[in-house]
């Protein structure tokens, strides 16, 4: 499978197994592999498929 870890610049971890990502505005809505949803405020600077990772900054 594919989820992501999204991660601050810094490392710090926001959530894992992350499988969806919905952008509305400022806040992006993460979705885990178990249906669990996290909010947060920022700007996605990247997607790193191969990693498995990704950034939000903000």
């Amino acid at each position: 499978m594919c989820e992501l870890k999204v991660t601050k610049p810094d490392g710090t971890v926001i959530a894992d197994d992350v499988v969806h990502i919905i952008v509305d505005g400022d806040a992006l809505e993460l979705r885990g592999i178990l249906g669990d949803t996290t909010t947060v405020h920022g700007r996605l600077i990247e997607i790193d498929i191969t990693s498995e990772r990704a950034i939000v900054e903000g």
